[in-house]
């Protein structure tokens, strides 16, 4: 880490996002103490641009595939970590995503899942894509979905940039039994 982490943070504000933060990761996340603490603006934005995501069509573990594997690309160890975890709660197949690297050879991806992440790593690669990877894309996606997952492997890129350059390496999340996961998911919306 490049900066010292903030463990007491000042302001109810910052307070507040360290307790939830304990609560549904089991500790707070180093990108909190080490980015968040410091700029609250910057916390806002990337809180905003998270609540975006629940707003998409795209289903929740196809975010979370695409995170996931931006963050591998990226060798974001603090990223891919925590989007490990929230794979796990989700209930996403571990096997698979130990094969996403080698996804165009694997028989844990169907072509739909070859065509998304074909394109991602273009994008996150390159900054563009071939019109052969993009009309792939084309047969398994709506334009729709296909802003949406630009927008998500974007926003994945961008949390990469926040995190690497601080030098966070991965939180060692271990993901609860679901049962768990979902008990403390419940108990979060209640209260």
């Amino acid at each position: 880490m490049r900066l010292t982490a903030i463990e007491r943070p000042k302001g109810l504000v910052l307070h507040f996002f360290y307790w939830v933060s304990k609560k549904q990761f089991g500790k707070v996340l180093v990108a909190l103490k080490v980015i968040y603490a410091r700029s609250k603006p910057v916390l806002f934005a990337s809180m905003k641009i998270l609540s975006t995501d629940n707003k998409l069509s795209l289903p929740k573990q196809t975010r979370i595939l695409i995170r996931y594997f931006t963050s591998h690309l990226n060798n974001c160890a603090f990223c891919a970590n925590a989007m490990r975890f929230q794979a796990h709660k989700a209930g996403m197949d571990r096997a698979q995503l130990k094969e996403i690297l080698q996804f165009e050879n694997s028989e844990r991806f169907n072509e739909k899942e070859k065509a998304l992440l074909a394109y991602v790593r273009g994008v996150t690669t390159n900054k563009s894509t071939t019109d052969e990877i993009f009309q792939n894309l084309q047969r398994f996606y709506s334009d729709k979905e296909i802003i949406e997952i630009t927008w998500v492997n974007a926003s994945e890129n961008y949390f990469n940039l926040m995190a690497k350059p601080m030098g966070l390496e991965s939180d060692d999340l271990k993901a609860k039994s679901r049962q768990q996961a979902e008990q403390l998911q419940a108990a979060m919306a209640k209260g």
